[in-house]
């Protein structure tokens, strides 16, 4: 019986399949697996302590298989200050209510977020989105920032809107810096990692910038990313410092997909940051 011509494949496309079959068997199924890192920032802080944030970006959902509880726990388990949600979080309109998996976790500063591409590309209910995260107990800023009175020092934190998407307003940066000259820290959130390059620029004060974006690479044989989205500029995963030392840039994996639904040599990252 001829076969289907439908259903043949070239020799190209099997040696193609093939070296995809290879590869998914190299990195093993554990390509979507949850990669919890620890990492302390530098450069140090000149306070004699130092703030625990869960970092979480890019789940994407409903495109993740990263475990409800399993998050959950694991960021419970750090005993975070601060949680930062940068960006990504859901895909599409109708998929806000999924930001309610991260009501369970405990942060003693408070919880918060920032938009991402893809809650714009994917037309979410922004107002939807906001009322959503609130149930869950955060506070989502989108160029607007809080004073976090921590006993042991004030924090300043920043959500600037998506470098790619939306509209990124800088001059928030020098208004807080205005608004608080003499306070130690100051925490950006960015999905796109790019925006560092401003942010640098304009910064007096040492800063840090907890961005997401980059998947790095989500496609990474042997840990090389074949292709960045726009908005990673220089950068593809983990910490970074401006040219004068002075601030500090965090880019994580994220925990979701976008595009193919799995990852290789780039597991998914939960970052949990001492600063």
């Amino acid at each position: 019986m001829a076969a289907d011509p439908a259903t043949t494949l070239t020799r190209r496309q099997f040696l193609a399949a093939g070296a995809g079959v290879a590869a998914m068997s190299f990195y093993g199924a554990s390509s979507n697996s949850l990669d919890t890192t620890h990492e302390r920032l530098d450069p140090p802080s000149a306070q004699s302590h130092s703030i625990r944030v869960a970092l979480v970006t890019d789940m994407h959902g409903p495109h993740n298989w990263i475990g409800h509880q399993e998050l959950v726990d694991q960021v419970n388990r750090f005993q975070p200050d601060l949680l930062c949600i940068a960006g990504d979080a859901v895909d599409d309109r109708g998929d806000e209510p999924l930001v309610s998996r991260y009501e369970g976790i405990q942060a003693r500063l408070g919880k918060f977020a920032t938009l991402g591409n893809w809650e714009y590309q994917g037309e979410c209910n922004l107002r939807r989105l906001r009322q959503e995260y609130e149930r869950a107990g955060i506070r989502l800023l989108v160029n607007d920032r809080v004073r976090l009175d921590d006993s042991r020092g004030p924090v300043d934190l920043l959500g600037l809107d998506d470098w790619r998407a939306g509209a990124p307003d800088y001059s928030q940066v020098t208004a807080m810096d205005a608004a608080a000259p003499g306070a130690p820290r100051a925490i950006i959130m960015s999905h796109c990692p790019v925006a560092f390059d401003a942010i640098a620029q304009i910064a007096h004060r040492p800063t840090v910038v907890l961005a997401g974006h980059t998947h790095g690479g989500q496609i990474a044989p042997l840990g090389w990313a074949i292709v960045l989205p726009e908005g990673s500029g220089r950068y593809v995963h983990g910490q970074y410092q401006s040219a004068d030392a002075r601030h500090t840039l965090y880019v994580s994996r994220g925990l979701g997909n976008s595009g193919p639904p799995f990852r290789i040599g780039a597991r998914p990252e939960l970052a949990l940051l001492e600063i």
